[in-house]
């Protein structure tokens, strides 16, 4: 996987709303770094123009030290997880976790797709499961399978915006420890976004609190939790 880099990245909307300010931070290679911050602070931006869905006004992206800030999406080869689950309903659990390698473009032969969704899901605790269409699963199992889309993949960088957040508390946690679990496995590379201190604290290698489309501070989760300018 790739590290990835931002440069004094600003990014303008309505030419007056500064989105994000200035940003610089790093995600290393197999790291798992959480943006934490507010509703409107910028995080969900920062994926997308990490992603290449948002151009930057300002600044530069950088992947393994390569700039990528005016490179299409499908070229920055990234995973994006979302919030909503945003499976295809009429599939079964296994077509929606094989469903980004059987794109044209990838060309994965088919004993390698079945290695991968039986390993992903088994990692995830879906096996029993693969035959499911995605209407026949709880929240809990949506959730697992949309994050098992972007694990059988091996992008840059996956990219999750707040994906445990429409979850109960209960399986929030469970979820955190597996999720931390599995990037310490595959050796991922992950910016995660969240608003939940709790949840930055448990997964997180490094932290990056952003408010108001600015960093405010950037460390370990004992060094944001000793030192807190937070929000909250």
């Amino acid at each position: 996987m790739s590290t990835v880099e931002l440069q004094n990245v600003t990014k303008i909307f309505d030419k007056t709303v500064k989105a994000l300010d200035d940003i610089s931070f790093t995600v290393k290679d197999a790291e798992f770094f959480v943006l934490l911050g507010p509703t409107g602070a910028g995080k969900t931006t920062t994926l997308r123009a990490i992603a290449g869905l948002e151009k930057v006004d300002q600044g530069k992206i950088l992947f393994d030290q390569e700039d990528v800030t005016t490179a299409q999406p499908a070229a920055r080869d990234t995973a994006f997880v979302f919030q909503q689950y945003s499976l295809y309903p009429h599939y079964k659990v296994f077509d929606n976790l094989a469903f980004p390698l059987r794109s044209p473009l990838r060309k994965v032969p088919e004993e390698e797709i079945n290695s991968k969704v039986n390993k992903i899901a088994e990692m995830l605790k879906i096996s029993n499961k693969l035959n499911n269409k995605a209407t026949e699963l709880s929240g809990g199992e949506m959730q697992r399978v949309a994050i098992g889309r972007a694990l059988v993949r091996d992008p840059n960088i996956y990219l999750m915006d707040e994906p445990l957040s429409s979850l109960d508390a209960k399986l929030r946690e469970s979820l955190r420890v597996e999720l931390k679990k599995i990037q310490l496995n595959l050796g991922a590379t992950i910016l995660y976004v969240t608003h939940d201190q709790a949840e930055a604290t448990t997964m997180a290698d490094q932290i990056g609190v952003l408010e108001n489309g600015k960093i405010a501070q950037i460390g370990s989760p004992e060094e944001i939790y000793n030192n807190q300018i937070l929000f909250m």
